[in-house]
């Protein structure tokens, strides 16, 4: 009985709630609540887009100057004046063009942008880009051909001449002088080769060049299509500058006028920077006939 008495009030009180919510609901004062909510979330949208509007410049825009081929002071005089900002983000080196001045620009000429836009610019390098010279000898002239490729040089020309391989690349040269190794090129430089074409039924005497630098050597063997084969230094050759000042003492095979072997094969030459080893008489080797050929 307590427990129906309770539940009986409790069913009361909710009844009374919600007749006073229907009332309040029907009430003027709830529709004048509702009418001013209303307004009120209108109004806050108003603001808020026209706040975003001012903020974001809408409706306003300009034009991007034609940049390429000014400097970079006045591209900032430029800039400046139409309330613009920008952004050097690469240089590439182009021949016949002024160093510094813009080669191009991102937006383009002519694009709608707004205010404070960044415009990128690519501009001429002062100086060319270089790259170093990848290794191409003894390769297939197609390996040396993409290893230049993808260094950024090119190929130039390429002189055959007999060799004991085909196709090989047996040097490498600029402007008639040899290449060292990782030089330093101008990107797009024409690198030209010295490629095998295989034996000649030709022969030609072996010049002796013992006592020579390897340099000396090299030109003296090319002069009568030879090559350089293997190149075995000594104990007394420890360091780079000893390998520049290194001299042959041995040849193999042995220069003379009675040696005589075919065009395009090598020699190998073993050198050393021990005097006792370069006790060799060359006074009778006609050295400078050699050198006039270069």
């Amino acid at each position: 009985m307590r427990y129906f008495i309770k539940n009986s009030v409790i069913f009361v009180k909710i009844f009374f709630i919600v007749m006073s919510l229907k009332s309040f609901i029907k009430s003027r004062n709830f529709i004048i609540n509702i009418v001013l909510l209303i307004l009120f979330f209108a109004v806050l949208v108003y603001i808020t887009l026209l706040l975003l509007k001012v903020y974001t410049n809408h409706g306003e825009s300009r034009s991007v100057p034609d940049l390429q081929g000014f400097s970079k002071s006045e591209v900032e005089m430029i800039t400046h004046h139409q309330e613009l900002q920008y952004k050097v983000i690469d240089s590439t080196f182009v021949r016949n063009s002024v160093p510094g001045s813009v080669l191009s620009q991102q937006p383009s000429a002519g694009a709608k942008v707004k205010e404070g836009r960044t415009v990128y610019l690519t501009i001429s390098a002062v100086q060319p880009e270089k790259v170093v010279l990848p290794g191409i000898v003894d390769v297939s002239l197609r390996e040396a051909q993409s290893r230049l490729e993808n260094a950024g040089l090119r190929l130039g020309q390429v002189e055959y001449r007999p060799s004991e391989f085909i196709n090989l690349v047996l040097d490498k040269r600029l402007n008639g002088y040899r290449l060292p190794n990782d030089t330093l090129l101008i990107k797009g430089t024409a690198v030209d080769l010295i490629v095998g074409k295989g034996l000649s039924n030709e022969k030609t005497i072996v010049p002796d060049v013992r006592g020579f630098y390897l340099n000396d050597a090299n030109r003296a063997l090319y002069a009568v299509s030879l090559n350089v084969g293997a190149l075995v230094y000594d104990n007394s050759v420890r360091t780079v500058e000893d390998s520049i000042q290194a001299q042959i003492w041995k040849q193999m095979p042995e220069g003379g006028e009675n040696n005589l072997i075919e065009l395009g094969s090598s020699v190998d030459l073993w050198l050393t920077i021990d005097n006792e080893r370069l006790d060799v008489n060359i006074d009778d080797l006609d050295v400078d006939l050699f050198e006039n050929e270069f």
